[in-house]
């Protein structure tokens, strides 16, 4: 006699995203050999993200809002940043190479921030974690051909920051 068996089972990933896996197996009984089986991948609904959930290969720190480049009504778009610093101190020209150079949670589109990011980074510090308080952090955003925008994690201040400085890089990607 066959039984059909239907069931819903959770896994989680290499990136940290839960998915849920639905399978059907059909059997002649509940302890025998499988002789057809479907299962289906489904991704988390974006909607229900918050900031600071592991995802994406990093953390959520910020979900587009209306009026935000990016925002698109009735979908879920945002900015992941790395979970880490990368390295403790780079000038300009190392820092955009160390992102585009990184590849957390198989991922290969990570970015220097530009200004804007990066205050959104730094707005939501706190909940992503992982920042150096006493530090200032590089944007992509150039002035001119000697300096770019940074921002002082313990402060929030902007400058101008000389691109052979070393300051901190949090690389960034989006979803």
């Amino acid at each position: 006699m066959n039984k059909f068996v239907s069931g819903l089972f959770t896994k989680s990933y290499r990136s940290l995203v839960k998915y849920a896996l639905v399978c059907t197996v059909i059997a002649p009984s509940a302890v025998s050999t499988v002789y057809a089986a479907e299962a289906q991948a489904v991704a988390p609904a974006a909607s229900t993200l918050k900031i600071g959930e592991n995802y994406g290969g990093g953390k959520v720190a910020y979900i587009y809002q209306v009026g935000d480049e990016g925002y698109v009504a009735g979908q879920t778009h945002g900015l992941i940043a790395a979970k880490e610093d990368l390295g403790s101190g780079a000038s300009w020209e190392k820092a955009i190479k160390l992102c585009r150079e990184y590849n957390g949670g198989g991922f290969t589109d990570w970015r220097l921030p530009n200004k804007v990011e990066l205050n959104r980074l730094f707005v939501t510090r706190a909940t992503v974690g992982g920042f150096e308080n006493h530090h200032y952090y590089w944007s992509s955003t150039e002035s001119d051909k000697n300096d770019a925008w940074d921002k002082s994690f313990r402060t929030g201040v902007e400058n101008l920051g000389y691109k052979l400085d070393n300051n901190y890089v949090r690389a960034v990607r989006t979803f």
